[in-house]
Parts: structure tokens; sequence; C-alpha cells
């Protein structure tokens, strides 16, 4: 039979196992310092978002372009698709300092939500085709003055 002092040892000890494992996810939410300037602390992995989208995005996150999935070569031409980019660069360069976590955190917040955005039918490439480029025309009633009410 175990003896009392013997099994509250392994409780403590178990306890503090979860209390660790507890602390550490979050050590992982906690901001980065200096995670407002993908400079601070380190030289950025690339220099700009082209750089970052022709070097590790399309290179790693390729797809089979047409049908459902859709793709521009000429992406910077695209001003949605720029500043989803750019937000993914950033967030990129932040996170591939957290050996841990960083990695496993920026793809299922990051990368997933916007690559579904990104390379949709209905996304900022929703006109363009291998073949054709097609910027879309900005939202009605863009650039005509201040909001209504206003």
């Amino acid at each position: 039979m175990e003896e009392p002092a013997d099994y509250l040892l392994e409780e403590l000890q178990a306890r503090t196992a979860r209390l660790e494992l507890r602390v550490d996810e979050l050590d992982a939410l906690l901001p980065v310092p200096g995670a407002d300037d993908v400079t601070a602390g380190a030289s950025p992995g690339y220099a700009d978002v082209v750089a970052w989208v022709a070097g590790f995005f399309a290179p790693t996150f390729a797809r089979p372009v047409g049908g459902e999935a859709r793709w521009c070569p000429r992406w910077t031409e695209h001003p949605e698709a720029v500043y989803r980019l750019e937000a993914l660069w950033r967030t990129w360069e932040v996170a591939r300092r957290d050996p841990r976590t960083g990695a496993a955190l920026w793809l299922r917040d990051h990368l997933d939500p916007q690559l579904a955005v990104l390379l949709s039918s209905r996304g900022p490439f929703a006109q363009c085709t291998p073949l054709r480029h097609e910027v879309p025309a900005a939202l009605p009633g863009a650039g005509e003055g201040s909001p209504p009410g206003g």
C-alpha cells in the first residue's frame, strides 16, 4: 500500500507539471517587446513584403491555381492583397522570433484566415486568371466626400 506522503508528493508533482504548462501557454500570449516594429531587436528575415512573398510565402504555400483557388502574379497591383500580405509578413517577422510556439500560432491565427480570403474565388484576385489581370473597382461611394450625417 502506498504511503500518504508518497501520494501527496506525486500529486504535488503532477500539479506542478500542469502549472508549468499553463505558465508556458500564458507566456506565449504576452506581447513581444518591440512587436510594433519588425526590425526591433533583430534584423528582419526579409527586407519588405515583396521579398517575403517571393522568397517565402509563394514557394511555401503554393497551391494549384484555377477554379476556387485564385492568385495573381501582379498581386502588388491589388491594394487589398498588398494590405493582407503586408500584415502577414509583419506578423511572421514577429512570430519567427519565438522558437517555441511562434510558427504554430502564426499559422493558426494569421495565415489560415488570410489565406482563405486571399485565394478565395471571391477574394482580391476574383477577376484574375492565369491569363488575365483585372483589379476590382473600388466599392461604390469611395472617395465621394464625408460620410452621411457627418
